[in-house]
C-alpha cells in the first residue's frame, strides 16, 4: 500500500483527485471483484448483462407495446435504449451509495482514498452499460431496426452519462454515510421517478401545457443524448448536448466539492 502523508495535503478537492491517481491500481482491482463477486455463484454469470436488459424488455413490451406501438416503431428499440441509459445512472448511483453507507468499513482501518469505492462503482456501471449495448444490438437485428452511423456519437453521450453518474454518486454517497435512510428513500423516489421519465411511452402522451413542467426532470435529457443516436438514427441537436453536458458537469463538481469536504468525517461514521 502506498504510503501517505497527511502533513503536507492539499486542499481536500485536490488532493482526493491526486489519490486516486496514485490508487487507480487499487480501483481497476476493486472493479475486477465486484465483477466476480456479483456472478460468481450464479450459473450464468456475466451473460445476466446481456439477458436481464433483454428480459426487462420483453415484460416491458407485452405489457405496453399495444398501447404505443402506433406511435412508436419497434417498440422494444424504444424501450431498450432508455433502460440502458436509465439502469445505468440509477443502479450505479444506488451500488455506490449502498456500498458507502454499509461496506466502507475498510476505510476506518487503512488509509484509501475515500472516493475509491464510488469511482469502482462507476467503473463497474460502466463496463455493464458497454455489455449490455450487446442485447440492444440482438434486439435491433431481430426487428431490423437501422443501425446507422450515428451510433458513433455513442461513446460521446456515454461520457456525457458517466460524468453525471459519478457526481450523483459522490452526492448520494455523502448523503447515505450521514444518514442511512437515503438508501430506502432514494429507492422510493426513483421508482416513482421512472414512471414519470418516457422510457416505455412518448413524451407526446402528455398535454401540451405539460411538456414544459416535464422538461425539468434532467433524467429526460440524459436518457435523450443515448437514445437518439440509438433509436431516431440523429445526432442530439446542439441545444441538448450543451444541456446534459453542462447538468451533468455541475452535478459532478457539486458532488466533488461536497463529498471531498466530507472526506475526512466519512471514514468516523462509516
Amino acid at each position: 500500500m502506498l504510503e501517505y502523508d497527511s502533513a503536507n495535503r492539499p486542499p481536500p478537492v485536490i488532493d482526493e483527485f491526486i489519490q486516486l491517481i496514485r490508487y487507480r491500481d487499487l480501483i481497476v482491482l476493486l472493479v475486477e471483484n465486484i465483477l466476480k463477486n456479483r456472478y460468481k455463484r450464479s450459473v450464468l454469470g456475466i451473460f445476466w448483462m446481456l439477458l436481464n436488459p433483454l428480459l426487462q424488455t420483453i415484460v416491458l413490451t407485452i405489457a405496453f407495446g399495444t398501447m404505443f406501438k402506433s406511435s412508436l416503431p419497434n417498440y422494444a428499440v424504444y424501450i431498450l435504449s432508455g433502460l440502458l441509459a436509465w439502469n445505468f445512472i440509477t443502479q450505479t448511483a444506488q451500488y455506490a451509495m449502498s456500498t458507502m453507507a454499509y461496506g466502507g468499513g475498510l476505510l476506518n482501518r487503512i488509509y484509501i482514498p475515500r472516493a475509491t469505492y464510488i469511482v469502482a462503482a462507476t467503473g463497474n456501471g460502466l463496463i455493464n452499460l458497454v455489455i449490455s449495448i450487446s442485447s440492444l444490438v440482438i434486439i435491433i437485428i431481430f426487428l431490423g431496426h437501422p443501425i446507422n452511423w450515428t451510433w458513433l456519437f455513442l461513446p460521446v453521450s456515454i461520457g456525457i452519462l458517466t460524468i453525471f453518474v459519478l457526481g450523483f454518486a459522490l452526492l448520494l454517497s455523502t448523503a447515505a454515510v450521514f444518514f442511512t435512510d437515503t438508501v430506502d428513500i432514494y429507492q422510493v423516489f426513483i421508482q416513482a421517478l421512472f414512471f414519470l421519465t418516457p422510457i416505455m411511452y412518448p413524451p407526446s402522451i402528455f398535454p401540451a401545457e405539460l411538456h414544459q413542467l416535464l422538461l425539468l426532470n434532467p433524467f429526460i435529457t440524459l436518457i435523450d443524448i443515448f437514445r437518439e443516436p440509438i433509436y431516431a438514427n440523429q445526432i442530439p441537436d446542439a441545444a441538448l448536448i450543451i444541456k446534459a453536458t453542462l447538468f451533468s458537469l455541475i452535478t459532478l463538481l457539486t458532488g466533488w466539492i461536497v463529498f471531498t469536504k466530507r472526506a475526512d468525517q466519512l471514514a468516523y461514521r462509516l
